[in-house]
């Protein structure tokens, strides 16, 4: 699948080994409300491994962040979910480039509870990695719980090297070398 360097063109729909189907688009400022119910809707658990502390609600600010996001050095993808006939989100992945012009991106993905271990982290995270390869992009980083066993899975799966972090031992940085464009 090929995804067009500019990130409000990208539409697909994914279908996952369990036959539900996903749309992904690049994030919008009106999927704010949409934002806050996904948030809501993660376990104290989901919510700790993408965000590494205990948050009980994404503040206005946070939100605002997440959902107005700067297209020269950020992606943000949601997958979508309409099964229920009203569209929630069940899956955010996002870079966001150390500057306009950087040569390095930090990483995050989280997905609801009941939409992981079925391959959406995975194509999420491939369409960011091909996303940042069309950006010019020359790594992808990422902090991981060391305890997060499926995120540490998948990183490795997709060719991530991973060291534990000298300042937190609890963490390891996920990178992937993307190689000049």
């Amino acid at each position: 699948m090929a995804i067009d360097p500019d990130p409000s063109k990208l539409e697909t729909t994914l279908t996952l080994r369990d036959g539900r189907r996903a749309r992904v688009r690049s994030i919008r400022p009106a999927d704010a409300n949409m934002d806050r119910a996904f948030f809501a809707g993660l376990s104290k658990q989901s919510r700790y491994m993408r965000f590494m502390q205990h948050l009980a609600e994404l503040t206005p600010r946070l939100v605002q962040q997440f959902t107005q996001i700067d297209d020269t050095r950020e992606m943000a993808l949601v997958a979508l979910d309409d099964a229920s006939g009203d569209e929630t989100i069940v899956g955010i992945a996002r870079y966001v480039a150390e500057t306009e012009q950087g040569e390095s991106a930090e990483f995050a993905i989280v997905l609801a509870d009941d939409w992981q271990g079925h391959g959406l982290g995975r194509a999420l995270m491939e369409m960011l990695i091909d996303g940042a390869r069309r950006r010019g992009l020359l790594r992808l980083v990422g902090s991981i719980l060391a305890v997060n066993t499926p995120m540490r899975a998948l990183a490795t799966a997709l060719g991530f090297s991973m060291h534990v972090d000298p300042d937190d031992a609890r963490h390891l940085i996920a990178t992937l070398e993307l190689g000049r464009p």
